[in-house]
């Protein structure tokens, strides 16, 4: 499956090259393309490049603060959502929040520079790689032992500009006003109907449990079964599934530290903000 990788900028050319060398370690069917000139400067596109666009079945869209209106950005983004479904048209933000983003852009589900949300981009194109797809257990261990990498290169592009860039600090500050706006809001949501208002880290907290969840006790199932007859070797005597009280949570039990660690920072994430949400039977 071809996946079209657009930019316009230093930075965003920089991300989307980092991005197309990742991709196909994680999904090997899919073939990024990119191209390696500055489609900014006022050359017109070659007629490969238009080939391109029009043969990719998705398209990854590097979004940054100096490139929010890119005319050749929107375009291709609009040239690629005529073609296939909108969930494969994928902005990137990139050192930014969705409060940030306004215009054509908002009309597709955007995609934050966080392990979550770059989690259900890649598992999104596998499924939409329906000749090629991956099984969810594996791609989930490939994911998760290359997302790191990913993260390290991106970040350190994300600083590197980010002290230089005054039109940085701009966006920064209007996007703590509506931080400010939107906590107020949710403080006044929950006096009003005595319920908890879920937000963005919250939402991702509970998503990676899940995704945890559902890799051990669906898709790892026959794993797990027989993890749980054999549990003495994974739980010590005074221990439980939750505290196994042993040296090696994982101990060949690929899924498990996974679980326990998504399990541990919600509840921590409960327990930090006083969220009226009972964790275990008192």
């Amino acid at each position: 499956m071809k996946v079209f990788i657009s930019w316009s900028g230093d930075t965003s050319r920089r991300v989307a090259e980092v991005i197309r060398e990742w991709l196909p370690t994680v999904l090997q069917t899919v073939k990024p393309y990119f191209t390696p000139n500055d489609i900014e400067k006022g050359t017109r596109w070659s007629s490969d490049i238009a080939s391109e666009l029009d043969d990719s079945l998705a398209g990854i869209f590097c979004v940054t603060s100096d490139n929010l209106s890119s005319q050749w950005l929107m375009f291709e983004a609009g040239a690629i959502s005529k073609k296939v479904d909108q969930s494969l048209v994928c902005p990137i933000l990139i050192g930014m929040d969705n409060s940030d983003i306004n215009g054509p852009l908002t009309q597709f589900q955007t995609t934050l520079f966080e392990k979550s949300d770059f989690k259900r981009l890649v598992f999104d194109l596998n499924k939409a790689n329906s000749s090629n797809v991956l099984e969810e257990s594996v791609l989930h261990t490939v994911f998760e032992k290359f997302w790191p990498e990913l993260e390290e290169k991106v970040s350190k592009i994300i600083h590197s500009i980010g002290a230089n860039d005054p039109r940085a600090t701009d966006i920064r500050s209007d996007r703590e006003l509506l931080e400010e706006v939107l906590d107020l809001s949710r403080s006044l949501a929950i006096q009003k109907s005595g319920g908890f208002k879920s937000h963005q880290e919250f939402n991702s907290l509970i998503s990676e449990f899940l995704m945890a969840y559902d890799a051990i006790f669906r898709i790892d199932w026959q794993h797990t079964k027989s993890c749980l007859r054999d549990i003495e070797l994974f739980v010590s005597p005074s221990g439980n599934f939750i505290e196994p009280k042993v040296d090696d949570e994982g101990n060949n039990w690929g899924n498990r530290p996974y679980l326990l660690e998504t399990y541990r920072g919600l509840i921590d994430y409960i327990h930090k903000h006083n969220i009226d949400i009972h964790t275990r039977y008192e």
